[in-house]
């Protein structure tokens, strides 16, 4: 009988009473992806965090490492266990060469400067080698590199310390197509060679690439774990989700109506330049292209966080100049940013103060106050509509899942009743349920006589929820595509070649 490398045995989490994970079962063996599924808030962060030592599991469950019963009361002990974690948001010092950075944590285990140099690089080069990414400078500092690259330091960092088992939590969220396909044959290759990784995606063709197992959680339970050739996407979904969803991508018909926001050949320099194109009210015009396309900056121009060089908006038959992020506001320019944590949200306050955030200072008394019971009765008719999942108003707003953060982030929008909503990778890191009521939300907007402008990285998402796309290459407009004609071949020809006749 095969030996597991890992097994989890009636394994759970409970957070103030409050039972987050309920007895996990799970058994891996050496060389195995397998893929871990579910719902924002379904469990799978929890999971990872006792794996790696983040949290400790409730009274009863046990964690085997070929066979023998490990205690994991913080990271280091994981770690010595050989279990490494490659997270969504890397942990990388970008100060620091590549070499420091994959041997930060043996640096003491040498002598002198000179002899640790040298000795640095041959760790950092030996790794490489072994993911096949030679071209990376062990001299090079970390900022310099894409995020792509960033990734393969932290595999390859991981890789030096003997990891044999990785979490890769979310790694392809951030880079292009082309390197979330090398990444497959970076994770293939490592299975090969006896490595074994579990992997959290909520892309399912992903999964079908390069998973041999799947399991699936769904509010803290675990749904089954299935052979990856014995499920179709649809049997994922509806395990998921625990309903049948028949359309991942609904698209809302609307009326189109007249030109609301018009751009003529803008530009910011050493940026983007002499981009052209209009949005009407009821769209949505999908942007898409490859990673370094520009499509973020072109939002950040837009919305008055980049300077413009050259060219004209105009909003409503009017010019406009965003000569910051209050006059868009002002002028009712809402901005969905790619980066919820970074941009979108205070982590640190409350439900209700992020859905307020946008439109507090209407809700003042006239003496300079907030009204508080104001405030309360957005925050519950914003959680009502979206149908934000939380404890009560008043919980930290880090505290919810990706997907209901997402929802956070556009209800301070959508008490502000928008004309234009800039929408930068809305569904970026959320489940497929969430991501459909994403959907469902922006052509309600449209409907209402919103023109929306949504950069997406995820080619049927643009297909299928946008009018018209326009595909940009390195800063420039390569075209402009209606629903009806579009392709993922097509879209893909004009973000990829150099030049379209």
């Amino acid at each position: 009988m095969e030996e597991h490398v890992l097994e989890l045995k009636n394994l759970g989490k409970t957070f103030s009473g409050v039972n987050v994970l309920r007895g996990i079962n799970l058994a891996l063996k050496k060389g195995e992806v397998h893929a871990l599924l579910g719902e924002n808030g379904a469990g799978k962060s929890t999971l990872i965090k006792i794996l790696n030592g983040y949290y400790q599991p409730d009274r009863g469950g046990e964690i085997r490492i070929a066979g023998r019963e490990l205690q994991f009361k913080k990271p280091k002990d994981a770690l010595d266990a050989s279990i490494h974690t490659i997270y969504q948001e890397l942990t990388l010092c970008p100060l620091m060469t590549v070499a420091e950075n994959i041997v930060i944590d043996k640096q003491d285990s040498f002598q002198g400067v000179a002899l640790k140099n040298k000795e640095f690089r041959e760790i950092t080069l030996e790794a490489l080698e072994r993911l096949g990414q030679t071209d990376i400078d062990p001299n090079r500092m970390v900022k310099e590199l894409s995020i792509a690259q960033q990734q393969v330091v932290e595999i390859a960092k991981a890789l030096s310390s003997n990891a044999q088992i990785l979490l890769m939590d979310e790694p392809t969220s951030s880079i292009s197509q082309k390197d979330a396909e090398k990444l497959m044959t970076i994770i293939r290759n490592l299975s090969e060679t006896g490595v074994t990784i579990i992997y959290i995606s909520h892309r399912l063709h992903e999964i079908d690439n390069i998973a041999h197992r799947i399991t699936v959680l769904r509010d803290g339970d675990l749904v089954g774990t299935v052979n990856k050739d014995d499920v179709t996407e649809h049997d994922l979904i509806r395990m998921m989700v625990g309903r049948e969803l028949t359309n991942v991508y609904p698209k809302t018909e609307v009326d189109i109506g007249e030109t609301v926001f018009r751009v003529e050949n803008l530009s910011s320099e050493h940026t983007f330049r002499d981009v052209s194109f209009d949005v009407r009210k009821g769209e949505i015009f999908g942007i898409g292209g490859l990673v370094g396309s520009k499509r973020t900056e072109l939002l950040e121009a837009l919305f008055g966080m980049r300077p413009i060089t050259g060219g004209s908006i105009f909003f409503k038959d009017r010019a406009f100049v965003p000569e910051n992020p209050i006059n868009a506001i002002r002028n009712k320019i809402a901005f969905i940013t790619e980066d919820r944590k970074k941009n979108g949200l205070v982590l640190c306050l409350s439900v209700t103060e992020n859905l307020n955030m946008i439109n507090a200072q209407e809700k003042g008394s006239a003496f300079g106050y907030l009204n508080w019971k104001e405030l309360m009765q957005v925050a519950k008719r914003q959680q009502k509509i979206l149908n934000i999942k939380l404890n009560t108003l008043e919980q930290i707003v880090a505290t919810l899942s990706g997907g209901n953060q997402q929802k956070v982030v556009l209800g301070k929008w959508l008490e502000f009743e928008p004309a234009v909503i800039l929408c930068d990778e809305p569904t970026r890191g959320i489940d497929i349920g969430a991501k459909t009521e994403i959907y469902a939300i922006l052509g309600k907007l449209a409907r209402q006589g919103a023109a929306v402008i949504m950069v997406s990285s995820e080619l049927p998402e643009l297909i299928s929820i946008a009018d018209r796309i326009m595909v940009m290459r390195e800063g420039e407009t390569r075209g402009i595509i209606d629903r009806a004609e579009a392709s993922q071949e097509k879209i893909m020809t004009l973000a990829a070649l150099q030049s379209v006749r």
